[in-house]
């Protein structure tokens, strides 16, 4: 009995242009998550840059037995951060900084040109309570430490109050927090789709 004999036929344009939409569109998905996720991934690498500058100078305090501060400067959507050791018993000052008096020891660090797709500041229209439920207030003052550019730690752990936001300018906030009562540096994510902050930190 000879064998049957199998079809052969070509692909048809109409299947080539189907494969290659769907192909194309795949490959747009993808893009487009990959791109999510790098926006993520930066903002949250930024955020553990701040948190581990702040918990570098609190180890620092506590090992040497000495007052250690990090001085902030946020300036055009950047924030650059810098280590200070209190060389004269008063603690870490601006005018001690000036005077070469509280000595450098570890910086600047510039958040911007490590992470350049991260701002310091509020992404557009944010009108969430921060963590703790409080409103957040003055969306143009996204560094808070009182009237201080000094983040100081003591010898005991102890740390000045004080909040760094930092967003994507489109749709990712984060905000790095340092809580004297607990002594914690903490860094929080703003989940919009939950309308809820995740503690990551």
């Amino acid at each position: 009995m000879p064998p049957a004999r199998r079809s052969l036929r070509g692909i048809t344009l109409p299947e080539i242009l189907t494969t290659l939409a769907i192909l194309s569109l795949a490959a747009g998905l993808s893009a487009a998550a990959a791109h999510e996720l790098a926006g993520q991934t930066s903002l949250r690498a930024a955020a553990h840059e701040v948190a581990s500058v702040f918990t570098q100078a609190r180890g620092r305090a506590i090992h040497r037995g000495i007052q250690c501060g990090v001085k902030w400067i946020a300036r055009d959507g950047d924030l650059t951060l810098q280590i200070h050791d209190d060389g004269d018993g008063d603690g870490v000052r601006s005018d001690d900084i000036e005077g070469g008096v509280d000595p450098l020891v570890y910086g600047p660090v510039s958040v911007k040109k490590r992470w350049p797709k991260v701002t310091v500041g509020f992404i557009p229209g944010f009108v969430a309570r921060d963590p703790k439920g409080n409103p957040v207030g003055d969306l143009s003052d996204p560094v808070r430490f009182g009237r201080s550019d000094i983040a100081s730690f003591s010898p005991l752990g102890d740390c000045s109050p004080g909040s760094v936001w930092l967003g994507d300018a489109r749709s990712r906030q984060s905000l790095v927090r340092l809580s004297p009562t607990t002594a914690t540096i903490a860094i929080y994510e703003w989940a919009a789709a939950r309308q809820s902050w995740i503690r990551i930190w």
